[in-house]
Parts: C-alpha cells; structure tokens; sequence
C-alpha cells in the first residue's frame, strides 16, 4: 500500500475504533446520500456501479470488452459493448473508449444520440487510418511531401471527430 494511504488507514481505523456506532450511522447517511444523487447524476451512477478488469469494463447492465485488432498495419483496441443479460454485443468495433461509454450512459439515461456518436466515432476511426497510412507512406519515401500533407489533414479530422464525440457525452 502507498505510505499516504497506509496513513489515512490507520486515522480512519482509529476514529472507527474509537466510536463505531457514530462511524456506521455517519457512513449510512453518506451512502444513502449516494444512492439518492446517483438517481439523478449518470457519472456519480457509472463511478458507484463500475467494474474494471484487464479486458473489460462493467456498467450496470453492459460490459465494454477490449478487442485487439489489425488496424492500418499495426494492432489497435477497439471496444465492443456487450448487454450482460443476454450476453449479446450490441455495439461492436467502437474506435474509442470514449464512445463507447458515451453510448452506455445514453442507455442508463434513455437518452437519444446513440447513432450521432456511432457516426462521429467512425469518422475518427477512418481519419486514423488514414493517418497512420500516409504516415507509413511518408516513412518509405512514397511521395513524402503529399503524404505528410494528407497525414496533416486527417489528423485535423481525427481532432475534430473526437472533439465532436466528447461534446455529446
């Protein structure tokens, strides 16, 4: 453990010790507090709900699985969102984890814009691999000059795709 956290450990196991029944009556309200502005706050409910491993993150009821895949030449993560009752992907291939929380939060508020982000996202994904394509080209001195130029400009598109996706979340 961090020697910060050790530190804080040990002066909240001694007030617990110190006055147990007004440390749970305090730690009840804090969670009732909790559960009643999460009702209300989707970031405050994707915090209290989450459930993070190596390959995957749990929302409620959807699971945000990370994918390797080829990509332009190279490997790249994509993430695919899974319903956990069904167990059924629902989204698949997503560019950025960006989206793909984006579109779980839509369906934990019933929110619309779940296609808008979709849309955005694989307009990043194609500016990506554009750039990585004519960066490539650049790199093997297949007409430099254009391919910096055409690197320069999808990587504007991948800026402004992603600018666009983080709006709507």
């Amino acid at each position: 453990m961090d020697p910060d956290t050790i530190t804080m450990h040990d002066i909240l196991n001694k007030l617990r010790t110190a006055n147990p029944k007004i440390m749970e009556a305090n730690f009840n309200a804090a969670a009732e507090d909790l559960i009643k502005t999460a009702k209300s706050d989707v970031e405050l409910k994707v915090a209290m709900t989450s459930e993070v491993t190596e390959s995957s993150v749990t929302v409620q009821n959807y699971r945000i699985d990370i994918v390797l895949n080829k990509f332009a030449g190279r490997e790249k993560k994509f993430y695919n969102i899974v319903e956990t009752n069904s167990n059924k992907i629902i989204h698949q291939e997503l560019a950025l984890f960006e989206t793909a929380i984006g579109i779980v939060k839509k369906y934990m508020t019933g929110k619309s814009g779940i296609s808008e982000l979709e849309m955005f996202d694989t307009q990043y994904a194609t500016a990506l691999h554009e750039v990585w394509t004519q960066h490539y080209r650049a790199k093997n001195s297949i007409n430099q000059d254009i391919a910096l130029a055409k690197a320069s400009a999808a990587k504007q598109r991948v800026h402004e795709s992603k600018s666009k996706i983080l709006k709507r979340l």
